[in-house]
């Protein structure tokens, strides 16, 4: 049974985290999208778990394991196509509405399967409460091994698709091996098979991947197929135009130069001396060729996808004035902040509705870039919304967001209104210059500019085009910070114009929180629900059980946004990060295993709140040398606490019973995971914030905690 856990434990996390990947890069997925996702599966791991504990007398593990085998990278084809469900135009963001569902029935077969295992593993005449126990132990190393294992992999040796084929190697032929019905020979000789076989994977996953994208691109040539740490790459080629996709989205055109001459000349307008420029992206393609053109500055760009250097290259020569650093963005201003200056600096606002990319737009992280910029030194901010004619309240919001937070870290902004809106800010006087001086400094450009003429700013710089912009934003207190992460959620919502059925539900959601307030009270009923009847005292344990899920699962996403944030997070640190906390449930669920102390759910809840209240008090004093160490150490001490509190809730629930669904305690800690999956880092961050968001978890485990000692006293 020890072994079979462990299997599902690998299966069931490798399961997780590809068929997570794959849905946010086949539908550019955000937060939310990615909550609605994880909510899909912990739902259907929970019904599983339910239905298995009913029906699993006559059901065969091996069996289900090769199943799950063969389903994974299928699924992951499956998802990758999707989008054709709806649009095969390149690049079309497909709607949040339609993904959503897409990500929910994508989920439901390994799902399903990965819970059906869990109480089918569990089956013994032992009584329940060890068996169970003993499966989520087990369970817990399994997941240690496979995340770690697919964090490191994928991106690296392997393609998202490539890892789901060996997961469905190992899974679908470990149950012959455990079975034990070969002898030493035949196993050996099977071991080496299969190992030939894993060695032909990343071959065969390479070519597959083409194929599937050249179904999915069918209009264009794909030139190559491949995954980062960060997501899912495709270069397409048709007669002259070249596209670089990321994440199923454009990223860069050949040849756009109407979007290269907006990136580049307008800052040399204001700092026309300029002789070195940080850009925050990737500079491909024609904007090389531009700066070889303008030949007078060079350029640093920041951007942690190394491996499409030598790809792009393949398709345009990199300019030898570009220096590519391969580094997260943070990460770099961390340590060279104050240390190297340029002349201006480039952030395009781009993405903004994923974390990741709207850190960049907070006070801590323009603090840092504002000790780079030189004496007189520029921040440009290119955006693609459009102000042209009419600004829309989205629009309004969100530029008012980031001006808001670029105003408080340097003293002068100013706008460039119209199809592609541009933002200017500097410390110095740098914009108080007459039209004709600007135009005067464009004439004297080495390169003549076809879109940044005359006849183009005449009217985008039209006084009365600009002061309807700045009165139009006037007034609008809306910012962003690490605390509360409104970039995002406003980027959300001008996104979801494109379709009725989004707007509603974006609306609904984020834009009316009245909804919030059925949260505590739905929780309150479902505990006094335990808490009633003959059999409350055991009942408490289904409490401990969805407090477990919605803790662990709640603080642990908080903890990768915050350490994303404030140390610009490689997915090798994710890695360890998730190790760690997987680790820290398989040796929580160890240590107490064995306990029968009636007083372990409260010290478990305890060692919770004690982490939750020090990570409130603490997180924002951290030195930046010692957030890994941090982080690591609070993870632990959450799974630690989560691993002890299962157990706790396990012995409670179950006792001495050799009889009962034997899936539904499981259920139960996975329905607070969905729950936290769904509002925690999606919904309740934005609109609540951290702060308040620490102070509503620590009231939970207070609530649990009373709820076990008042079920003490029953007994």
């Amino acid at each position: 049974m020890s072994r079979r856990a462990f299997l599902l434990g690998f299966f069931s996390i490798a399961g997780q985290v590809l068929l997570l990947r794959e849905l946010v890069s086949s539908f550019n997925g955000n937060e939310l999208f990615i909550g609605v996702a994880l909510f899909g599966w912990l739902g259907w791991v929970a019904l599983g778990a339910f239905l298995g504990g009913k029906k699993n007398k006559h059901i065969v593990p091996g069996l289900l394991f090769i199943i799950g085998g063969i389903i994974l990278p299928l699924c992951v084809v499956a998802t990758r196509l999707s989008p054709l469900v709806v649009t095969d135009i390149v690049g079309e963001i497909v709607p949040f509405s339609v993904a959503a569902v897409i990500s929910v029935v994508v989920m439901l077969p390994v799902g399903v399967l990965s819970g059906w295992l869990f109480p089918v593993l569990a089956r013994s005449s032992q009584p329940s409460a060890g068996t169970v126990v003993q499966v989520y132990l087990f369970e817990g190393i399994g997941a240690f091994v496979g995340g770690v294992t697919v964090l490191f992999l994928v991106g690296t040796v392997l393609s998202t698709l490539g890892m789901a084929l060996v997961v469905g190697v190992i899974t679908a032929t470990s149950p012959a091996i455990l079975a034990r019905r070969l002898n030493g020979p035949a196993i050996a000789v099977f071991i080496i098979g299969a190992l030939l076989c894993l060695g032909f994977v990343p071959w065969v996953s390479t070519r597959v991947d083409t194929l599937v994208d050249s179904v999915k691109y069918r209009s264009y040539r794909v030139e190559r197929s491949f995954d980062t740490h960060y997501g899912h790459q495709a270069m397409l080629s048709a007669d002259e135009t070249r596209i670089l996709l990321t994440d199923n989205a454009i990223e860069a055109v050949q040849p756009d130069l109407s979007a290269y001459e907006n990136m580049l000349i307008p800052p040399l307008v204001y700092c026309p001396e300029a002789r070195s420029i940080l850009y925050f992206g990737r500079i491909e393609f024609g904007l090389t060729q531009l700066m070889d053109s303008l030949g007078m500055f060079s350029i640093t760009a920041v951007d942690p996808r190394g491996e499409l250097n030598d790809i792009v290259e393949d398709v345009a020569k990199n300019s030898s004035l570009v220096t590519r650093i391969t580094s997260d963005p943070i990460a770099y201003v961390s340590k060279h902040g104050g240390q190297r200056s340029f002349d201006i600096i480039i952030i395009p606002a781009d993405g903004l509705d994923s974390y990741q990319r709207s850190r960049l737009f907070t006070g801590r992280f323009l603090r840092s870039v504002k000790s780079m910029l030189t004496d007189g030194g520029l921040l440009f901010v290119p955006t693609r919304y459009d102000t042209d004619r009419y600004v829309t309240e989205e629009t309004r919001e969100l530029l008012s967001a980031i001006h808001n937070v670029i105003a408080g870290n340097l003293s002068n902004v100013t706008f460039w209104p119209g199809e592609r809106t541009l933002l200017f800010a500097s410390d110095t006087q740098l914009f108080d210059i007459p039209y004709d001086s600007i135009i005067n400094r464009l004439l004297r450009l080495e390169y003549s500019p076809q879109y940044i003429s005359d006849n183009y700013l005449a009217d985008r710089l039209d006084e009365f085009s600009t002061e309807r912009l700045i009165s139009v934003m006037a007034g609008t207190d809306i910012t962003n910070s690490l605390e509360r992460p409104r970039l995002s959620q406003i980027q959300t919502w001008y996104r979801s114009k494109t379709s009725d059925l989004d707007r509603k539900i974006v609306s609904s959601i984020l834009r009316q929180p009245w909804w919030l307030v059925g949260i505590p009270v739905l929780i309150l009923v479902f505990f006094f629900f335990t808490l009633t009847g003959e059999d409350r005292s055991r009942r408490a344990g289904l409490f401990l059980y969805f407090t477990a899920g919605l803790v662990s699962l709640s603080l642990e996403l908080l903890s990768f946004y915050v350490y994303q944030s404030m140390a610009g997070s490689l997915f090798s640190e994710i890695a360890v990060l998730i190790g760690a906390f997987m680790l820290g449930l398989a040796l929580g669920a160890y240590f107490v295993s064995g306990s029968v102390n009636s007083n372990m759910g409260c010290y478990s809840l305890l060692m919770l709140l004690a982490a939750t209240v020090i990570f409130f008090a603490t997180y924002e004093q951290v030195h930046p040398h010692l957030l890994l160490a941090y982080y690591l150490l609070f993870l632990f001490s959450v799974a630690l606490g989560t691993g002890s509190l299962f157990v706790a809730a396990t012995n409670r629930y179950y006792g001495t019973q050799t009889t009962g669904n034997r899936g539904l305690g499981y259920a139960f800690e996975l329905v607070g995971s969905s729950i936290g999956a769904l509002l925690t880092t999606t919904v309740l961050l934005p609109i609540i914030g951290l702060h308040w968001l620490l102070a509503s978890l620590g009231l939970v485990l207070c609530v649990a905690l009373l709820g076990s000692l008042l079920a003490e006293r029953v007994d």
